[in-house]
């Protein structure tokens, strides 16, 4: 989470350890103990006062006074992947996904003027339909990562876990993605088909008076349809390079950068 050279006098604090809440306090709080730790002042004071409770620090073995601040294996880690989707901010790239977008939008609306995804979401379960819309964003998921060589692979040994958690938090941002896209469609197919289509006519078609919710299911049904369009469609769409969403490639990039200058 945070280390501490004192021959440079330098302290390095990793914010996405820090989880996907990183607020301000947080990172001065590890900031004051690096400080305090490499630097004391003249005044007696307690660095310990600025720890949190899940974190310690320990001293390497390398070299004297090189101090290192790190969690517990099981809660830091997951931290530290809610904190690299934090840091991928993946709210600012679901919007930009308009090729995919469209494409959906166009397959989704196809369910509000064919009568059989009325008849057909009638008869499927509540489980059976949130089955259905899962299985589509995976699909789209596996897809995007697929199409967009987004799975990183360790390049050298005891690369494994640092590896792991780049694929997790990658995984995770493109699930905040495909689900804001998915909720998008629910929301534009269930708009149109309120306006759209007459109560009486989908009573006629279907065998019984419809509600909200048989709305509400079409548009899912619709939008799983439109989501396995919508992962065809981001393949051209050349405004948005969803590979420096991801921590692995902007740290072979990094990487790239330093050895070639």
């Amino acid at each position: 989470m945070a280390e501490i050279f004192p021959d440079e006098q330098v302290g390095v604090v990793s914010c996405p350890t820090l989880g996907a809440f990183a607020s301000r306090r947080r990172i001065l709080d590890v900031l004051m103990s690096c400080t305090l730790r490499m630097k004391p002042t003249s005044e007696r004071r307690d660095p310990t006062r600025f720890d949190r409770r899940w974190s310690e620090w320990s001293e390497a073995d390398d070299h004297p006074g090189h101090l290192t601040l790190h969690g517990r294996a099981v809660t830091g880690g997951l931290r530290t992947v809610c904190g690299m989707v934090a840091g991928n901010d993946p709210w600012r790239t679901a919007p930009q996904l308009s090729s995919a977008l469209a494409a959906a939008s166009a397959a989704g609306a196809f369910g509000i003027f064919y009568s059989s995804i009325w008849a057909m979401s009638t008869y499927l379960s509540t489980l059976r339909l949130l089955g259905i819309g899962v299985a589509a964003m995976c699909a789209m998921i596996a897809w995007l990562i697929a199409s967009n060589g987004l799975w990183d692979r360790p390049n050298r040994v005891g690369l494994a876990r640092t590896v792991l958690l780049y694929n997790l938090s990658t995984i995770l941002t493109m699930v905040v993605c495909v689900l804001a896209l998915y909720v998008a469609l629910v929301a534009l197919i269930l708009g149109g088909s309120l306006v759209v289509i007459s109560p009486d006519y989908m009573a006629d078609i279907i065998g019984e008076v419809p509600s909200f919710m048989t709305y509400l299911d079409i548009a899912w049904l619709s939008a799983a349809m439109g989501v396995v369009a919508g992962a065809l469609g981001s393949s051209f769409d050349s405004t948005v390079d969803l590979r420096r969403l991801t921590h692995g490639q902007r740290e072979r990039q990094r990487q790239f950068t330093e050895e070639s200058s």
